[in-house]
């Protein structure tokens, strides 16, 4: 009630001077400025032009906030975000991964969109397991709300499967075999082309660990399975290839899709929300699953992205839990999830005839379906940032630079559950 007496006497103590003033007072007036909301992310081409839009949209259908999108390179993305959001000049909002709030939520800087966001807006719409996804953390708050969901799927060549007579990879074993017919026969004609090369490298090690039998993050939050026999035998078995020319593993965040368009590749592991990115030159595109280990246990990791806010104050703040209700809408998320090749975690979306149809054009969908029962998302725990670069950077070293496998791992394995124990 003082606060409500306050705000009246002040309205009224302007309205007196305006009047005092006279008509030239009114020369001066000027607009209230917008509460500006800041969003990082590390989309591109078609699918930073859909973001683009939707800020547009939601900058037009309201006179109190201004969302500025910037988009951020791939390369070191979690840790820049880090830096500055700690050092107090990061963004508002981020699109990542919704363990990604883990890093934060201790620290008082992960933004609890439950504050400002109905159960209709939100917990009403997606799954019981989404909706857990979104809330496991120290708190049990909503601190991330998921917008897409996709995973890593295989592209192939399909003239290149049919030119070899071949079926579509199921095992490792399978791709490898492939891959050297293919490879072999080409370079016999005088073609230079690789045989396979995944898109995320942190994926390829955690795939093969769980396939293993074993565990990227296991259940004491240690990532003492990274040194497992099984594990550095399978990487030395991928050394092999890759010096024989068959496989190809990227030391930079370069994507596969641009080569296979160009038949460098015979075929690649990427996102399913990769699809929209490959030109095919002269050939069709077929999918399959990612490759299993023969005779172990079903795996592929399923990748949320969700929209992750930072605190800043309560006007930013409320700002920016308006923008991320308004990016999920389904108005929004309908046309983003076919813009980025992606599922949604909407159920008003995903029975929608439009969101049907969509879904059953697309090869890269139908492959990631074909998963779903063997797919889970990642462990979100504090140091999980530290984890995935310790991985990466171990298999980087041993495969491309060549050093001993075991000590690979064992250094990554030593940062690993360093972060782990912070």
């Amino acid at each position: 009630m003082k606060k409500l007496l306050k705000v009246l006497i002040v309205a009224l103590a302007a309205f007196m001077l305006v009047a005092c003033a006279g008509n030239n007072a009114g020369g001066n007036d000027k607009p209230a400025e917008k509460t500006q909301v800041t969003f990082w992310h590390t989309l591109t081409d078609h699918d930073e032009e859909m973001v683009q839009e939707i800020v547009e949209k939601f900058n037009a259908s309201q006179d109190q906030y201004e969302v500025v999108q910037l988009t951020q390179p791939l390369e070191g993305f979690e840790a820049k975000v880090y830096e500055a959001v700690t050092n107090g000049t990061g963004p508002s909002l981020v699109w990542l991964y919704p363990g990604t709030a883990t890093e934060y939520v201790d620290e008082g800087f992960s933004l609890d969109f439950g504050q400002y966001l109905t159960d209709a807006e939100y917990k009403d719409r997606v799954s019981d397991g989404v909706y857990a996804a979104s809330t496991d953390y120290s708190d049990g708050k909503l601190h991330a709300l998921v917008c897409t969901l996709t995973g890593s799927i295989m592209f192939y060549n399909k003239e290149l499967l049919e030119k070899y007579n071949l079926e579509i990879p199921q095992t490792w074993d399978d791709l490898y075999n492939a891959c050297k017919t293919v490879v072999d026969g080409e370079k016999a004609e005088g073609k230079d082309i690789i045989g396979f090369g995944p898109d995320s490298v942190d994926v390829v090690g955690i795939d093969v660990l769980y396939q293993l039998g074993l565990s990227y993050i296991d259940d004491n939050n240690t990532a003492n399975d990274w040194t497992d026999p099984k594990f550095v035998e399978w990487i030395d078995w991928w050394k092999n290839a890759e010096a024989e020319g068959y496989f190809k593993l990227v030391d930079d965040a370069g994507y596969h899709s641009g080569p296979f368009g160009n038949v460098q590749y015979f075929c690649y592991m990427g996102s399913s929300a990769g699809m929209n990115y490959i030109t095919p030159n002269g050939f069709t595109i077929v999918t399959g699953p990612v490759p299993q280990v023969a005779g172990g246990r079903q795996y592929n990791e399923l990748t949320a992205r969700a929209l992750v806010g930072f605190t800043k104050d309560e006007t930013t703040d409320a700002g920016a839990a308006a923008f991320a209700s308004y990016f999920t809408q389904a108005e929004n998320n309908l046309p983003f999830c076919q813009k980025y090749s992606a599922s949604t975690p909407f159920k008003d979306v995903e029975t929608s005839d439009v969101y049907k149809e969509y879904f059953n054009g697309s090869v890269a969908q139908q492959a990631f379906a074909s998963m779903l029962d063997y797919m889970y998302a990642r462990k979100a725990v504090v140091g999980q940032t530290a984890c995935k670069e310790a991985i990466m950077q171990a298999l980087r070293t041993a495969i491309i630079a060549g050093e001993d496998t075991a000590t690979a791992l064992a250094s990554a394995q030593a940062q690993a559950n360093a972060a782990l124990s912070e």
